[in-house]
């Protein structure tokens, strides 16, 4: 998912000089925080694929990878060689951005407010089923609890800033049917919380869901917030603020892995804003999204990122999906 904004940059670098329920994630499997290898000394990346504008990934259950781009949505294959390959599911490219699965349904964002579906079976093929009224940039997009379908509104360039999250409901009955819209946290023009102050969104970017609780992106800040069991929205809790910008973010165990744009790293945090792990600076070109791995192609503890590049130039060799892991042990030569 893309920042496009040079205020929040120049922002951003000021205040680095002292100035089916249970959300998308809830079939990750279970790894433990030490056994995770976020840091460059020992682990190291590989690039699996060239993706022009590569912007979010997401595992199914069975453990099926699809990641979204300017140029579509693609599903991820392994080939017998052990090489990958990126087959187009969808009809044609309006900028895709956030994606989630609810049963088994994939659906996937476009920054224009078009809304696709598609059915996961051996050849998913994305179809229209809903357009988002009044959205800027629709971009991070999840599963909740409640069935519901949450999209974040990041609102960037010309328009008129109304920072938000959306929900959607699904018909329960009709998987491609989208029955009501709605606003679940509303931002303001005037929030800071992507410059680290107060809680009012106003950049919001990524969102990933964890049971009742919500974790997402605003700028420089990462926050949490909460599905009530009346359905509003608790109280946004900023967790943590570097003077960065971060675009989407994964749960890992215990953790949050998130995708720091600005500065070209991963980061490893514990949920109450700890930072445990982090590569080096400029170890990806603006990473967009990360992911924990998921069997058969890939190991847990595995990490796949997506990597933006120059943003509104796809003809670099800088967009890629590509692939962190622990470094091989170089085997001895025996006594």
């Amino acid at each position: 998912m893309r920042i496009r904004s040079a205020v929040l940059m120049g922002a951003l670098l000021l205040a680095a000089c002292g100035g089916d329920g249970g959300g998308s994630e809830d079939a990750v499997p279970r790894v433990e925080l030490e056994d995770l290898c976020v840091n460059s000394q020992c682990g190291e990346r590989t690039v699996l694929l060239d993706i022009p504008g590569a912007e979010n990934l997401i595992f199914s259950r069975q453990g099926r990878l699809f990641v979204s781009s300017g140029s579509g949505v693609f599903e991820i294959h392994k080939n017998a060689d052990g090489s990958f390959r990126a087959d187009s599911i969808s009809p044609e490219s309006c900028g895709y951005t956030g994606l989630a699965i609810r049963g088994d349904h994939l659906y996937a964002s476009c920054g224009d407010g078009r809304f696709w579906a598609a059915r996961l079976d051996a050849a998913p093929r994305l179809r229209l089923i809903h357009t988002m009224s009044g959205m800027c940039i629709a971009n991070g997009t999840a599963l909740g609890a409640d069935g519901r379908i949450y999209v974040v509104d990041e609102p960037l360039n010309v328009c008129v800033p109304d920072p938000k999250i959306k929900r959607l409901t699904i018909d329960p009955a009709d998987p491609l049917k989208v029955t009501d819209e709605e606003v679940f946290v509303q931002g303001s023009a005037l929030g800071l919380l992507s410059v680290g102050i107060g809680n009012l969104l106003r950049f919001p970017n990524g969102l990933q869901a964890e049971g009742n609780r919500f974790y997402g992106t605003d700028g420089g800040s990462i926050f949490s917030v909460d599905l009530l069991p009346d359905g509003t929205a608790g109280e946004v809790t900023p967790i943590l603020f570097e003077a960065d910008i971060h675009d989407d973010l994964g749960i890992a165990g215990d953790g949050l892995l998130l995708a720091n744009f600005l500065t070209g790293r991963i980061t490893l945090i514990s949920k109450d804003g700890e930072i445990l792990q982090a590569t080096a600076p400029g170890t990806f070109t603006f990473p967009s999204s990360v992911r924990l791995g998921r069997p058969p192609m890939f190991e847990p503890t595995d990490i796949l990122v997506t990597e933006t590049g120059v943003l509104a130039d796809q003809s670099l060799p800088l967009d890629h999906l590509s692939l962190f892991r622990r470094k091989a042990v170089p085997q001895g030569d025996g006594p």
